[in-house]
């Protein structure tokens, strides 16, 4: 009688054994896969300020002796993810040969040389110059100087409407900064009195 209670145990046991490994085979399950193609295009952005020299302060200006401000110079930064990079244009809203820089109907003359041609400073007027930029300065057409009042900077009169000053190609992932300055002599003949006006940058997305 014991002899075949051990028999019957051990049968048990085995098929408890086929039970649970069919189970894991009966549920096994097949996998299968779908893709989803995902697209977007990313829209131009762009900030645009001033981090130095908003204000170009060139105080008392005696007559042949030619002031450069602001010391700071005037630093634009900008960020942008254009692909193709940006300009930034300089402009004063004044016809002809005057500048910003006037009281009342009173003005003081643009500095000879134009944007296209700026040359290194010679005689009277208000000019700009780019003496330092964090990428692309052209130094044929702004000259080899480093500071606000280099010898080398290379000067032009700032003209009515918007005219592409400086141009940065590519894209940049972070911020780009070009620095500006502005150079004034006058004639002897130069009303006296406190003169006063404004200079505009307007930096543009170059989208093809």
């Amino acid at each position: 009688m014991k002899q075949m209670i051990v028999i019957v145990s051990t049968v048990l046991v085995f098929m408890a054994v086929i039970y649970f490994t069919n189970f894991g085979v009966e549920n096994k399950s097949n996998a299968d896969t779908q893709n989803v193609t995902v697209s977007a295009t990313v829209l131009t952005a762009m900030t645009f300020s001033t981090t130095a020299g908003s204000t170009a302060a060139f105080g008392s200006l005696t007559p042949g002796s030619p002031i450069a401000a602001p010391a700071t110079g005037t630093v634009l930064s900008v960020t942008t993810n254009a692909a193709n990079g940006y300009t930034i244009g300089v402009s004063d809203a004044v016809a002809g040969s005057d500048s910003a820089l006037h009281q009342s109907s009173t003005y003081i003359a643009d500095y000879a040389g134009t944007i296209a041609t700026p040359t290194t400073w010679t005689g009277t007027g208000l000019g700009v110059t780019l003496f330092a930029a964090d990428t692309g300065k052209n130094t044929t057409q702004w000259g080899a100087g480093t500071t606000y009042n280099d010898v080398l900077n290379q000067y032009a009169g700032i003209p009515e409407t918007a005219t592409t000053a400086h141009t940065v190609t590519g894209y940049h992932s972070s911020a780009d900064t070009s620095s500006w300055d502005f150079k004034l002599d006058v004639p002897g003949t130069q009303k006296t009195g406190a003169y006063s006006g404004t200079v505009t940058f307007t930096a543009t997305a170059v989208l093809s």
